[in-house]
């Protein structure tokens, strides 16, 4: 089979007034997600650096590593109604749950027991929120998005879901560090957690106008054949492990996991990683509004090859970019100001030192500089060469051009292969397998936290990248899409077209 999509085109001149309410309601999803989370690594980077970033990380990897594909299956058998009136109110209600206890956090002393309660209970409650919110992107991003658009629309749709997530991350670090900077920390933190509230309504409003105007949202499509089919009943009783693994796109999709088993991704770790070398929080938030932008570009990128050549050339195209990028990454800790000191840190490495580091990572004595003199003059923070640093910002948020342009194309092929009756599962299984490898990232982190020892993850992270890579051309092998690379739709063969039309109808 040839992935191929069908040149049966429909574009629609203008957007409809449901596309736009769907943007609005997934702004307002993308906006409390970015800035919240770029908000919660300074928080936890101030109150003890980037080990208890990775143990925050860790708290929301841990989660839905165990509940996102258990939660999916649970939400394919409710209403689409019912599914969303789930997820809105406990992804926001959580937020200022977490900010209260942050603020709390941020209040008294770090001698006191309270602050290990706590900060301990804040992690907890926004692994919660990481858990709803994602289930609510996935929900509203995955299959809304199935249901309101087609053949022609759904690209586009998605690339445009795309560009607003990352616009808000261009917006949301900016903002956030701003405001860090005019009001304080837990000034912020307050403020954050009052937007949300207003963001649940604005949500809620928009999500229940689309709702009521679209009736084929209020059924779902494969209910009608399970009176036809005798084994559908008995299909949504399998494991959620056993369906993921049965789809045409397991190979492309768990290469897209394995790229989550990376320290090269613009999370937390990347903060705290750039604050511990000396960087201000306003270029951090440059630096990651500028991965923001290519990702944007790397939208744009897919839905043009994506409509003229294929998905399959689009994914390609952004693999190439993606590895060339994580070659630089490499490269970057071998320059000048690089932190690597791999020789100093195992020479003098205890059980007990590092034991007794763990043990007190919570009491503060662990918080990252917050006021590094930079003189730009010499290019230099606090004396140290800032060469290393920027190099490898500038490579990983660059690579987020091709990261995107591949995470669309396998997020397409996913959508147009799986069962309507087994989407939330198989989305669901999907986010709790990139987790698993995420948690992986962050325990490698908690054991090896300090920057002369980052670059092991570095490294580590790279052939995780290059694994993923190749199960994507697998898959690409596997389904004969190859001979589809930069050939131009209106090049292929009529006969080819019509096959792939049925074969995505059998799908």
């Amino acid at each position: 089979m040839t992935f191929q999509q069908p040149n049966n085109r429909r574009n629609s001149g203008t957007l409809s007034k449901t596309s736009i309410f769907l943007y609005c309601a997934y702004i307002s999803t993308c906006l409390e997600d970015r800035a919240w989370s770029f908000c919660v690594s300074l928080c936890m980077d101030l109150m003890g650096g980037m080990r208890v970033v990775s143990i925050e990380q860790l708290f929301e990897g841990v989660l839905q590593m165990f509940l996102s594909g258990y939660l999916g299956k649970h939400f394919d058998g409710l209403s689409r109604k019912r599914a969303i009136m789930t997820v809105v109110p406990l992804n926001n209600l959580s937020i200022c749950a977490a900010a209260a206890l942050i603020i709390t956090c941020l209040s008294i002393d770090a001698t006191s027991p309270w602050y290990i309660v706590c900060l301990v209970l804040a992690m907890c409650i926004c692994a919660v929120n990481r858990l709803f919110l994602n289930a609510e992107k996935f929900i509203t991003g995955r299959d809304w998005v199935m249901v309101l658009g087609n053949d022609g629309t759904l690209s586009n749709m998605n690339a445009t879901l795309l560009t607003l997530d990352q616009c808000t991350n261009v917006i949301a670090p900016l903002v956030t560090g701003a405001l860090v900077t005019w009001v304080g920390l837990r000034e912020t933190v307050g403020i954050f957690g009052i937007a949300s509230l207003v963001s649940m309504a604005s949500k809620t409003i928009f999500l229940r106008a689309i709702y009521i105007s679209n009736p084929l949202l209020q059924v779902k499509k494969d209910k009608k054949d399970e009176a036809l089919d005798p084994f559908a009943n008995s299909r949504l009783k399998e494991s959620v492990v056993y369906t993921y693994w049965c789809q045409i796109s397991f190979p492309a999709a768990f290469g897209m996991s394995l790229l989550f088993m990376t320290v090269m991704g613009f999370d937390g770790l990347a903060v705290g990683y750039g604050s511990s070398v000396g960087l201000p929080e306003f270029v951090i938030g440059a630096f990651r509004s500028y991965g923001s932008v290519t990702a944007i570009l790397g939208a744009f990128s897919y839905a043009f090859f994506e409509k003229r050549y294929s998905v399959a050339t689009s994914g390609l195209l952004g693999l190439v970019v993606q590895q060339f990028f994580a070659v630089l990454a490499v490269i970057s800790v071998f320059l000048p100001g690089s932190p690597m000191n791999l020789g100093g840190y195992f020479g003098n490495f205890t059980m007990g030192t590092w034991w007794h580091d763990m043990v007190h990572s919570f009491d503060g004595n662990n918080a990252t500089n917050l006021d590094p003199h930079v003189d730009w003059k010499h290019f230099s923070s606090d004396g140290v060469s800032l060469a290393s640093i920027f190099v490898f910002l500038i490579a990983i948020a660059s690579a987020r051009y091709g990261l995107w342009c591949l995470d669309l194309a396998i997020t397409h092929i996913m959508q147009v292969t799986i069962p309507e009756r087994e989407r939330n599962t198989v989305f669901g299984m999907h986010n709790a397998l990139c987790q698993t490898f995420s948690v992986l990232k962050d325990v490698l982190v908690i054991i090896l936290p300090l920057p002369a020892t980052f670059a092991i993850c570095i490294f580590i992270s790279y052939g995780f990248v290059s694994c993923g890579h190749m199960f994507f051309i697998y898959y690409l092998v596997k389904t004969n899409s190859l001979s589809t690379v930069g050939r131009k739709l209106s090049q292929l063969p009529e006969k080819e077209e019509k096959e792939e039309k049925e074969e995505f109808e059998r799908l």
